[in-house]
C-alpha cells in the first residue's frame, strides 16, 4: 500500500511543478515523471495488463518525442512559431486519447484495475490540459467537434462499464477544450467537479465489482439510489449539478464559438441515453417499488442535498 501512494505523491507533485513552471523543459520533465509514476500503478499480473501498459508506454513516449522535439526546434528556429504551436496541441492530444487520437483510450481502460483508471480519467488529463490551454489554436475547433460525436456515439455498442466511461470522458473533454476558449479558467472548475463525479461513481462501481451492464450482483436500496443520482448527475440530467456544470459552460461557450454548441449539446443527450442503459440494470431488476423502506425520502434528500449546495456555489462563482 505504502508503494502506491509514494507514486500518487510524485503524480501530484508532478502536476503541481508544471502548473508554477514557465520552462518548456520542465514541464516535458513533468509529463515523464507523470507518466512514470502512474505506469507502476496499471500492473495487475495479466495478460491484458501488461498489453494496456506496453500500449500506453508507446503512446505517451511517441507523443513527449514531439513535444521535446518541437522545442528544441522552437528554440534553434523562432520562426517556427504557427508549427510550434499545431504540434505542440497534437502531441497533447494524443497523451489525452482526444479524438482522432483515441484508438488507444478505450482498449487499454480494460486491462486497468479501477484505481488506476480513476487516475487516467482524472489526474494524468491535467498536465496535458494545462498544456493545452497555454496553446490553443483554431484547428482545434475540429478536435472538439470530433470528440463530441466520438465520445458519444462510441459507446453505443459497448457493454463494458470501462469503455464506456471512456467514451464518456472523450465526450467531457470536448466541453473542457471549448471552454478553454474564454478568458476565464472554468474549465479547470469543470475538470474538477467532473474529477469528483467520476471518483464517487468509479467507486460504487469498483465496490460491488460492476464490469458490464449485464451484471448480476445485488446491490441494495441505498446503493441503488446512490448509483442512480450519480449517474444521473455525469449525464447533466435536471437539476443535478451535472446540468447546471453544461449549463454554465453552455453559457459561455455560446459567446465565444457558438457554432460548435449545438454538437455539444447533442452529444450530452446520447451520452444521458447512455448512462440511462446503465441505470437500467440496478433500477428494474433490484429495486422493488412495491416495498420501498419507509425513510426513503430521507435518503433522497441526504443523496441530493449536497448537490443542492454545490449548484449554489457555482452559481455563486458566476
Amino acid at each position: 500500500m505504502m508503494p502506491y501512494f509514494i507514486f500518487i505523491w510524485f503524480i501530484l507533485t508532478s502536476i503541481i511543478l508544471s502548473f508554477s513552471t514557465s520552462s518548456f523543459f520542465f514541464l516535458w520533465v513533468c509529463l515523464e515523471i507523470n507518466m512514470m509514476s502512474f505506469i507502476p500503478l496499471m500492473y495487475t499480473k495479466t495478460m491484458i495488463s501488461t498489453n494496456s501498459i506496453m500500449m500506453y508506454f508507446l503512446v505517451q513516449s511517441f507523443a513527449s518525442s514531439i513535444f521535446i522535439l518541437i522545442i528544441s526546434i522552437q528554440m534553434i528556429n523562432p520562426i517556427f512559431c504557427y508549427y510550434f504551436k499545431l504540434f505542440m496541441a497534437i502531441s497533447m492530444m494524443m497523451k489525452l486519447g482526444a479524438a482522432p487520437f483515441h484508438i488507444w483510450f478505450p482498449q487499454i481502460s480494460e486491462g486497468l484495475p479501477y484505481s488506476a483508471f480513476l487516475i487516467l480519467l482524472t489526474l494524468q488529463k491535467m498536465i496535458p490540459l494545462y498544456i493545452l490551454s497555454i496553446f490553443k489554436n483554431q484547428l482545434m475547433i475540429l478536435t472538439i467537434i470530433l470528440n463530441s460525436m466520438i465520445g458519444s456515439l462510441g459507446g453505443f455498442n459497448q457493454f463494458s462499464v470501462r469503455k464506456i466511461l471512456a467514451f464518456s470522458s472523450i465526450a467531457h473533454l470536448a466541453w473542457i477544450l471549448a471552454l478553454q476558449f474564454s478568458e476565464s479558467n472554468f474549465w479547470f472548475i469543470y475538470m474538477l467537479l467532473y474529477s469528483l463525479i467520476i471518483f464517487f461513481l468509479i467507486s460504487m462501481v469498483s465496490l460491488y465489482n460492476i464490469n458490464s451492464l449485464n451484471f448480476n450482483k445485488k446491490i441494495s436500496l441505498d446503493s441503488n439510489i446512490l448509483l442512480i443520482t450519480i449517474l444521473l448527475t455525469l449525464g447533466g440530467m435536471p437539476p443535478t449539478l451535472g446540468f447546471i456544470m453544461k449549463w454554465m459552460s453552455l453559457k459561455i461557450i455560446v459567446n465565444i464559438i457558438p457554432i460548435i454548441t449545438f454538437p455539444l449539446i447533442v452529444s450530452s443527450l446520447l451520452n444521458l441515453f447512455l448512462y440511462l442503459r446503465l441505470i437500467y440494470a440496478p433500477m428494474l431488476k433490484y429495486l422493488n417499488f412495491y416495498k420501498w423502506e419507509k425513510n426513503f425520502l430521507t435518503k433522497m434528500m441526504t443523496i441530493i442535498s449536497p448537490q443542492i449546495g454545490l449548484i449554489f456555489l457555482m452559481i455563486s462563482l458566476t
